[in-house]
């Protein structure tokens, strides 16, 4: 494994393996180390890219649009000479994966519990937008804590996922920001234009069942696959790493298939 940071983009990074490209972004607060386990259950067959979003890990800058991480995530693959990837990403960097594929070519997109459907939650932040902004932050965020399931990933994953949270109000507020800063239902009709222009193969793993709204507009996508593994939460690639890393490796052969 090689672990650098790229000075143009200040994004920290760990490469290793070869064959078919796989970028891998994790979720907010939490930074690229989340991917060991996955990593290690695809045992080198892929070049596997875990990337530390801005503000997080090892990775310099501040919270930006995701329209921005984007571009700083395309030039960091342009430095290392890759070339339509298969893009993962956990949670809210499953929506960069899904930026990333409409803006950029990619061989196929994986959205770990989160598709593109995002009106309820914006609505929710909405609510509770200036608790948010003030000093009942720390009283709020227990919420989402609560509902990540963090309880369900067996040891040692456990520990590493822990000892990667970092929970900043400033980085969280601000990778919400256009969330918080646009009209819901704006908001979800933007996403929902900029997702029709997927047209590669997509894989959305769930931790729970999906919900109708998001089933509604996955089944809009060309080819869109859907598992659904209830009770295993929103970390469920870490909860059986391996059988995740089973599922992608398939997945990914797939986009090699009918690329």
């Amino acid at each position: 494994m090689a672990t650098a940071t790229d000075l143009k983009t200040g994004l920290a990074y760990d490469i290793e393996g070869t064959g078919t490209p796989v970028v891998l972004l994790h979720g907010l607060t939490f930074d690229r180390r989340t991917w060991r386990p996955v990593i290690e259950g695809l045992g080198g067959s892929f070049t596997s890219i875990a990337i530390d979003l801005p503000g997080h890990g090892g990775s310099g800058g501040r919270a930006t649009r995701l329209a921005d991480v984007v571009e700083q995530i395309h030039r960091l693959l342009e430095s290392l000479d890759i070339a339509r990837p298969v893009v993962v990403g956990h949670s809210m960097a499953a929506a960069i994966a899904g930026l990333y594929a409409s803006t950029y070519p990619a061989r196929g997109i994986v959205l770990v519990d989160q598709a593109t459907e995002v009106l309820p939650f914006a609505q929710m932040l909405h609510q509770i937008a200036p608790m948010l902004h003030g000093p009942a932050f720390d009283q709020v965020w227990p919420n989402f804590e609560n509902s990540l399931g963090l309880d369900r990933i067996p040891e040692p994953a456990r520990t590493l996922v822990l000892d990667t949270h970092n929970v900043d109000q400033d980085v969280v507020l601000g990778y919400w920001d256009e969330v918080l800063t646009t009209d819901p239902a704006e908001l979800q009709a933007r996403i929902d234009e900029s997702a029709a222009r997927i047209q590669i193969p997509c894989l959305a793993v769930f931790g729970r069942p999906a919900t109708d709204g998001e089933r509604e507009r996955l089944d809009r996508m060309p080819d869109a696959q859907i598992e659904e593994w209830v009770g295993d939460g929103h970390f469920v690639h870490l909860v059986d790493p391996r059988r995740f890393a089973t599922r992608l490796r398939t997945f990914i052969d797939y986009c090699d298939q009918v690329a």
